[in-house]
């Protein structure tokens, strides 16, 4: 959702403009306020595959995801059908697609003359394979095929990367998509980190942290209301993206899971960041290499594994010079 705000913005700044979004949930009610204020009267929630969580809610099943979504493969089927019609009534130039299968099985048989894009940043992972070559070896199947499925579907796949790489045949690397108000944030690291935690199970373990750490302060984004006493120092709000963006601009540090876009909104700054991969999550479990191996933060498999130490800055120099080029790189490619 963060990339598809950054790319409109990008789109607005050239002249384009943004006619639908489509947007696929297997929760409708869970769509945030900011990115339906984002898309006023454009967007159109479908149906689509979801991950189920793990009771201890700090991971995903794998196989019984699988499983209920193809319970559900009528619900899919009418999705793909309701998104092709409105594809076809608003006759874009260009569909972009943000790794959305459905939308990928609906884009294959619309007017040849629209120009079919997907982006993400799972396709740098597909790209360089041998270098996430961890974990489970079905898992990895796993996203290869679906990543092979949407690149299929589209007459460009843009990989989204956290440093410029050589990309191959169809897919070119591109600059992750930074929204304009992380951009322009200007960070001055104070006292206290910033914590989100996707998978809401892990908050209870970084409150039991913070009871073995008492000089520890953060403000700690969750929808979770514990029925634990919280440790002093520690202030809880729901997610809110004002306030989130507000706080990372004077976070001593992120601690977060594994995801990218948080991590690329971090990055751009130089902020002190650690995540940790929302357990059997092969993504996550890639994301937390790659953003150790390129200098951006520290990863950690549990939340009783964080040394607060060994969080440091990352000189963001050369990281946002190529974040800089996501506009015009994209435009490039979708006017080719």
């Amino acid at each position: 959702m963060s990339q598809a705000i950054a790319l409109q913005e990008y789109l607005l700044d050239a002249g384009h403009t943004v006619e639908a979004v489509l947007l696929g949930t297997g929760s409708p009610e869970s769509v945030p306020d900011y990115f339906r204020e984002a898309f006023p009267d454009k967007m159109h929630i479908f149906r689509s595959p979801w991950l189920l969580r793990t009771p201890n809610k700090k991971g995903i099943y794998v196989g019984r995801t699988l499983l209920i979504n193809l319970f559900h493969a009528p619900d899919y089927f009418r999705s793909i059908s309701d998104i092709r019609r409105k594809i076809e009534r608003a006759q874009p130039d260009v569909v972009f697609n943000f790794y959305e299968l459905l939308g990928a099985f609906a884009m294959r048989k619309i007017d040849p003359g629209i120009r079919k894009i997907c982006l993400g940043h799972h396709f740098y992972l597909y790209l360089n394979r041998s270098r996430f070559n961890l974990g489970p070896a079905w898992h990895r199947f796993l996203l290869s095929l679906h990543s092979r499925l949407i690149a299929r579907s589209c007459d460009q796949v843009l990989a989204l990367s956290f440093k410029q790489e050589q990309g191959r045949d169809a897919i070119q690397v591109l600059p992750p998509l930074v929204r304009r108000e992380f951009r322009e944030m200007n960070h001055s690291p104070g006292d206290r980190y910033l914590v989100y935690l996707l998978q809401e199970g892990f908050s209870y373990d970084l409150l039991r942290l913070a009871r073995t750490n008492p000089g520890f302060q953060a403000d700690l984004f969750t929808s979770l209301n514990p029925d634990i006493e919280i440790p002093e120092g520690i202030r809880l709000h729901p997610f809110d993206a004002e306030k989130f963006r507000i706080l990372m601009s004077s976070c001593k540090g992120l601690i977060t899971t594994a995801g990218f876009d948080t991590a690329a909104e971090a990055a751009f700054h130089g902020i002190p960041l650690l995540v940790i991969p929302t357990h059997n999550h092969f993504e996550q479990k890639c994301n937390a290499v790659d953003i150790k191996a390129k200098g951006l933060g520290q990863a950690v498999s549990k939340v009783d594994r964080i040394n607060l130490e060994q969080m440091s800055a990352s000189d963001p120099v050369e990281y946002r010079k190529w974040v800089n080029l996501a506009g015009a790189q994209i435009i490039k490619c979708m006017e080719k």
